[in-house]
């Protein structure tokens, strides 16, 4: 019975993250962590900024939640909805705002960097931003950022995915 009940609720699950109704000012934290680029800590991050700031009037607002960078953002625009609120946008109008709201983010230096700074390289997330810093202290810093690789966990897809996100000097 626990199994049908899971697997119902998982179907539920990849039906509302793919059919685009994931509604940001509503939902928990277990359906947000469906959503690509959402973990258990970026979705408890936008549940709290929803609880501090009241909902999101504009998906951009996305932004503003520490860890959610632009690349996260392009991936949630098209399956999250706002509704609920007074300013619902059509999902196009919000995608066009995205390129003029979020500015163009400077590269990150990988041998500077804080685990908060290095959490919004795409592909870092908290855990692997703590094994670039204590490989960092552990090693020296990186020649290049290709060097990521020596990190348990990031590969060449991680760092093409990073590209010019990330500097060394």
């Amino acid at each position: 019975m626990i199994r049908l009940f899971t697997l119902i609720f998982c179907m539920f699950l990849s039906t509302a993250s793919f059919a685009g109704t994931v509604n940001i000012n509503t939902a928990s934290a277990e359906i947000l962590d469906t959503l690509p680029g959402i973990g258990p800590v970026k979705a408890a991050k936008i549940i709290a900024y929803r609880e501090s700031n009241g909902p999101f009037k504009a998906i951009v607002e996305l932004d503003n939640v520490p860890g959610v960078g632009p690349v996260t953002l392009a991936k949630l625009t098209p399956l999250v909805t706002i509704s609920g609120t007074d300013q619902d946008a059509p999902v196009v109008a919000q995608v066009a705002q995205v390129a003029q709201v979020v500015p163009a983010k400077t590269a990150i230096n990988i041998n500077t960097a804080n685990t908060g700074e290095l959490e919004t390289l795409s592909g870092i997330g908290p855990s692997k931003a703590k094994l670039i810093v204590a490989d960092r202290q552990a090693n020296g810093p990186y020649s290049t950022c290709s060097d990521l690789t020596r990190v348990r966990g990031i590969g060449a897809a991680t760092v093409n995915n990073i590209g010019a996100q990330c500097k060394v000097n």
